[in-house]
């Protein structure tokens, strides 16, 4: 059982379904698949919202790289680099909304980099 807490700037897309993931460091008890995941905002305020319970579907690792002078952020899901095709779909599918998702990611991700963790997946509703 784990529980996740979201910035409120993704609290629309986690509740429309169009988040359906999220990018954690290393955990204690780290999910696994068939375990039931508890997604809030605001968490330990008194503001704190369950946003949903789902089933976590699937989990891969991850590693973010970058970004270099000549190249952008470098994300590796399970050992394999993503094109920057699949790297903007990821972002997108993480919540980042920008005309440009990755260049966003990248934002978010400054001063944190590299960073080595887990996607967990989610099933909406």
């Amino acid at each position: 059982m784990g529980l996740y807490n979201f910035k409120p700037q993704f609290v629309p897309f986690i509740l429309d379904g169009s988040k359906s993931h999220t990018i954690r460091g290393p955990r204690v008890r780290p999910d696994e698949v068939g375990n039931t995941m508890y997604l809030y905002t605001g968490l330990r305020t008194k503001r704190a919202r369950l946003l949903l319970k789902a089933p976590c579907i699937r989990v891969e690792r991850i590693r973010i790289v970058g970004p270099s002078l000549h190249e952008g952020l470098q994300i590796f899901v399970d050992d394999e680099l993503l094109t920057r095709d699949e790297a903007e779909a990821l972002a997108h599918r993480d919540g980042f909304r920008d005309v440009r998702p990755l260049g966003q990611m990248a934002n978010f991700w400054h001063g944190r980099l590299p960073f080595t963790g887990a996607i967990y997946h989610w099933r909406w509703r």
